[in-house]
This record gives C-alpha cells, sequence and structure tokens, in this order.
C-alpha cells in the first residue's frame, strides 16, 4: 500500500478510480458517517419564511438518510407541540446582561431538532 493510499485510508476515504479529469474519485467507507449540525434563523416546516427555512427543512432529512448524524439549531418562535421542553437552561452574557435561554427538542425524519427558547423571540 503507497503512502496516499494508506493516508486516504486513515481519513475514511477509499481512492475508488480516476476522474475525467484526472483526479482520483473517492467514496466514504466508513459505516458511522459525519456529524453534521446546521444552525439557521427558521427551519421549516416550523419557521420558515423563504429559502433558508426550505433547505433546512428538506437538506438534514436527505442527509440523515444517507446515514449521517444530523441537527438542525434554531430559535423557538413559537409554542411547537411537538418540541419537549428538555429542562436545560443557560445563562449568556449578552453586553451587560445576562440572559437566560431554555432549549426544546423534537426528533422527526432521523434528524434531532432543537430550538431556542427566549422571550424575544415570541414577540410579534
Amino acid at each position: 500500500m503507497d503512502k496516499l493510499q494508506m493516508k486516504t485510508q486513515s481519513k475514511a476515504v477509499k481512492k475508488v478510480s480516476a476522474t475525467g479529469n484526472g483526479r482520483p474519485a473517492a467514496k466514504i467507507i466508513c459505516g458511522h458517517g459525519m456529524n453534521l449540525i446546521f444552525v439557521g434563523a427558521e427551519v421549516g416546516p416550523w419557521s420558515k419564511t423563504g429559502g433558508l427555512g426550505d433547505v433546512l427543512g428538506g437538506l438534514p432529512p436527505a442527509m440523515a438518510a444517507r446515514g449521517h448524524r444530523v441537527m438542525t439549531v434554531s430559535p423557538r418562535y413559537d409554542q411547537y407541540k411537538d418540541a419537549w421542553d428538555t429542562s436545560v437552561s443557560v445563562e449568556i452574557k449578552i453586553g451587560d446582561r445576562i440572559e437566560t435561554v431554555r432549549f426544546f427538542h423534537s426528533y422527526k425524519r432521523g434528524v434531532d431538532r432543537v430550538f431556542v427558547d427566549h422571550p424575544m423571540f415570541l414577540e410579534k
């Protein structure tokens, strides 16, 4: 086994064949996939005003279906009935103030959905 092949094997990538442009093609050979976290201001179907909500609603389940561990993190803008209170609260210093946020969780379509709860997200 040459050094290049050993190096790519250690990074869970296996050299398969050369592509048309001379670069080697590769594939993931480990069975665990990646740990992916998507953080955004909106996530469909809970909060969606534009394309970002669509992307964070569709891409994470597609990645989970390919064997990756996936999580989204977004603000909790409403009382989402399918998201349960984790009973975890964290104090965050913002300027000279201390703000407390709580976390809610839902598991849908293979994706952990985490919602950050703060009173300012519920203000209209």
